[in-house]
């Protein structure tokens, strides 16, 4: 017999065919030894634990292969591998599937969360008349049901609410959970607002913090947005007059100029737009919606350098959009594409128009510079409105959109401009008589149609092109000359 000893086992180098009965009593052998082992009492074993035995050597034969002759091959019953059958799912799925391995502790920060909002809150808002009760503002708008939901953002919702005294409200709705800086932020907005009181600013009623969510509560607005009565689905119900539409553009700067002028901290609102201007019974303008809004530089520094580039897309000035510089210039010109849209009817963003015609503003442009002002005019007033008022918005509305900021004016020049004060007139000669004044230093080798390009690229055709921290704008500015279009601040 053909054996191979080694110190952990024997190989039989025996053929196959030779092996066959040897297998047989190996098996009853070990089987035999297995079930005495198997026998042994706890004494037993503990007996022998402690010194050296000698345990029966196995032999592992083995077939004889070409090329592999010492291939092993166990001659006890392998173990059958039983495969579970899993279902397909992605990791991340799988790893949210999994038990939470603190399952308090989730609950335990939303816990201090609640607490040090509303501790921030109470040192804000110390009349206790601006704290609503959470099941008031669930019964007011009952249930906060989807037949009331009027309004939906990024990371909010509102609703539309009746007191039990009859009194209309607009809840807001932010979960704290929606991302890392909410509850932050929402103590910001509410700082800032709270500070305000203008006619044309849509003020706080109070707020409310539930668990997860952070409240504010703000007057309902009958008539909706600026963007539905032009725009949208209120379109038909209430035309704008030309004589409402210049009331609603003087109304919209005298808050602007209340924010940039005339607060004891300045505020930058960074969100100026036509979905964020609500229209009381009287079409009166009130600016809302402070979540993007920031104080204002007070120091000698005119701008300050933000990160993330936030606001609504067709609205948003190139300097904020390519280098994140803010200051109060970003509203002014957002301003201006809001008098645009009034004076137009358009949207700021219509992605089904000819290509370079997307933008109102790129539009608008060509119209302007070469004097075709009328093909501005919406149909709709062309018969009733008012010479001199459409020339000063047309021309505000060239000044607030200028391409360099450091020429932009501010809001209270153009305030003036269309209120027709006698001294806005001189400036504005003056300025025409100047020459060249392209702020090439700001923008070196820019093209408006490049960057407009590269923003649509993300435009959808509907109305969602807004409300992101990620979302694009364009470089879409009037001519780089100061010849009846820019003027110095």
């Amino acid at each position: 017999m053909a054996m191979v000893k080694t110190s952990a086992y024997n190989l039989d180098l025996r053929p196959s065919s030779q092996l066959l009965n040897s297998e047989c009593k190996y098996d009853e052998s070990s089987v035999k030894k297995s079930k005495e082992l198997l026998k042994m009492t706890g004494e037993e074993k503990r007996k022998i634990s402690g010194r050296s035995i000698s345990l029966p050597s196995i032999d592992i034969f083995l077939d004889e292969k070409p090329g592999w002759p010492f291939l092993k091959t166990a001659t006890l019953e392998t173990p059958k591998v039983h495969r579970r059958h899993t279902r397909k799912i992605s990791v991340v799925n799988w790893v949210m599937s999994l038990p939470e391995r603190f399952p308090n502790h989730h609950q335990q920060n939303l816990n201090y969360e609640t607490s040090f909002v509303k501790k921030q809150l109470k040192e804000i808002l110390r009349d206790s008349k601006k704290w609503f009760n959470y099941n008031v503002l669930k019964k007011a708008t009952s249930n906060f049901s989807q037949e009331n939901l009027i309004g939906k953002g990024g990371c909010s919702k509102v609703y539309r609410g009746i007191l039990e005294d009859g009194k209309g409200i607009a809840v807001k709705i932010l979960k704290s959970s929606s991302n890392k800086d909410a509850t932050t932020d929402f103590v910001h907005e509410i700082n800032i607002i709270s500070s305000l009181s203008h006619q044309n600013i849509s003020g706080l009623l109070g707020v409310c913090v539930q668990n997860n969510d952070l409240i504010s509560v703000y007057s309902l607005s009958s008539v909706g947005s600026l963007e539905e009565t032009l725009h949208g689905k209120q379109k038909g119900k209430h035309v704008l007059s030309w004589k409402h539409r210049f009331k609603i553009a003087i109304g919209l700067a005298e808050a602007l100029d209340y924010l940039h002028n005339q607060c004891s901290k300045p505020v930058i609102h960074r969100d100026v737009k036509t979905s964020n201007v609500l229209l009381s019974d009287e079409l009166q303008p009130q600016l809302s919606d402070f979540g993007l809004s920031m104080w204002g530089p007070t120091t000698s520094s005119r701008y300050s350098i933000q990160a993330d580039v936030v606001g609504t897309f067709g609205y948003l000035a190139p300097e904020y959009f390519m280098y994140g510089k803010v200051s109060d210039k970003v509203d002014v010109y957002a301003f201006g594409v809001v008098l645009l849209e009034l004076i137009s009817g358009r949207n700021p963003i219509s992605p089904q128009n000819p290509r370079g015609q997307e933008s109102l503003v790129m539009w608008a442009k060509p119209l302007i510079e070469n004097g075709n002002l009328k093909r501005l005019l919406d149909p709709e007033v062309t018969n009733t409105y008012e010479e001199s008022q459409f020339q000063r918005m047309v021309l505000a509305a060239s000044h607030c959109l200028t391409r360099s900021a450091t020429h932009r004016p501010n809001i209270r020049q153009i305030l003036r401009l269309l209120r027709d004060e006698n001294e806005v007139g001189k400036w504005i000669m003056e300025e025409e008589e100047k020459e060249d004044c392209f702020d090439d230093e700001v923008y070196p080798n820019s093209s408006a149609e490049l960057h407009l390009s590269v923003a649509m690229l993300e435009v959808e055709d509907d109305e969602s092109a807004s409300v992101s921290s990620m979302e694009r704008s364009y470089n879409s500015l009037f001519s780089s000359s100061c010849s009846s279009r820019e003027l110095q601040t």
